[in-house]
């Protein structure tokens, strides 16, 4: 399958979090690497905000060595806390201050990235984004996601995003990333969402789950954008079927999972396999058939 050199043993790769047990990323990366033929083990490791320095410091003797490492991925509540103990980080992260990946080089380095980013944009493109140049996104809360998707914004050729929020002193950090993204950057309260909302490009809704039940019910009968709600349990979400009664698309948390963690499997394989030789169509496939999701 393309391996660049012979794996004389197994590496590993973990997803990183708390609470980590309910996580599907093990599923869909497990798929991968033994349809590839890598002998790369992938597991669940729960670690708390407190335990996160500990447990980088013990990298070493919990796996021998880290050149036996291809990388982590990072869940809540530690896409902040990692950042300082990397090695290097991706201009993204450097901007964005919150990763999501760890890749290991050969030497047992590390480096931050953010595919996050590539994952809400990849899923609004297949929810009927067309690339655009100008125009608005619209998200629904200021937390981590929330910038990730302000990147997202940047990379799709938007020039603005507006952030709808509960609260607009908790949008501060939102706000910083857009204009070191080059956006513009409005704050409103989530109520002007429902009137507002035909007039974006793309929407992302970052909120806890049943938090936009209540927007759902007042939504304009009229087409509305491509619709990314990254919640993927419980789903669909009230606010998912009213967008598609309006015959308008929507995508899930589980299709932002699906493309981010393709683009995680890239990083962490490059140094064992050629990506030139791997269908990266055909790889995504499997992936989405591991979380239940069918793609064409």
């Amino acid at each position: 399958m393309g391996q660049s050199a012979t794996v004389a043993e197994t590496m590993h790769a973990a997803v990183l979090g708390s609470p980590i047990a309910h996580s599907k990323s093990p599923d869909m990366h497990r798929a991968l690497y033994e349809h590839l033929d890598l002998p790369i083990d992938y597991d669940r490791i729960e670690v708390t905000l407190d335990q996160a320095a500990d447990f980088m410091a013990s990298l070493p003797q919990r796996y021998g060595s880290t050149q036996r490492l291809v990388g982590f991925s990072v869940t809540m509540p530690l896409k902040n806390a990692l950042v300082p103990h990397m090695t290097t980080l991706s201009e993204r992260v450097e901007r964005l201050g919150v990763l999501n990946t760890v890749v290991f080089d050969e030497s047992g380095q590390t480096r931050g990235y953010n595919t996050d980013v590539d994952g809400i944009r990849l899923a609004l493109m297949q929810a009927g984004y067309q690339p655009s140049r100008g125009g608005t996104m619209a998200i629904l809360g200021a937390g981590g996601t929330a910038t990730a998707a302000v990147a997202a914004a940047a990379d799709m050729g938007l020039d603005a995003v507006v952030l709808y929020v509960r609260n607009a002193q908790r949008a501060a950090e939102a706000s910083a990333v857009a204009t070191r993204f080059g956006l513009a950057v409005e704050i409103k309260s989530l109520p002007e969402f429902v009137q507002e909302s035909p007039t974006h490009q793309a929407v992302v809704a970052t909120l806890p789950a049943h938090a936009a039940d209540s927007l759902a019910e007042h939504l304009p009968h009229a087409p509305l954008p491509p619709l990314l709600e990254v919640i993927y349990d419980p789903w669909p979400t009230a606010l998912a079927q009213a967008w598609r009664a309006t015959g308008s698309a929507v995508a899930s948390g589980m299709d932002m999972l699906l493309y981010q963690g393709v683009e995680q499997a890239k990083l962490f394989t490059h140094r064992l396999v050629d990506p030139e030789c791997v269908d990266w169509q055909d790889a995504t496939q499997r992936m989405a058939k591991a979380l239940g999701l069918v793609k064409q």
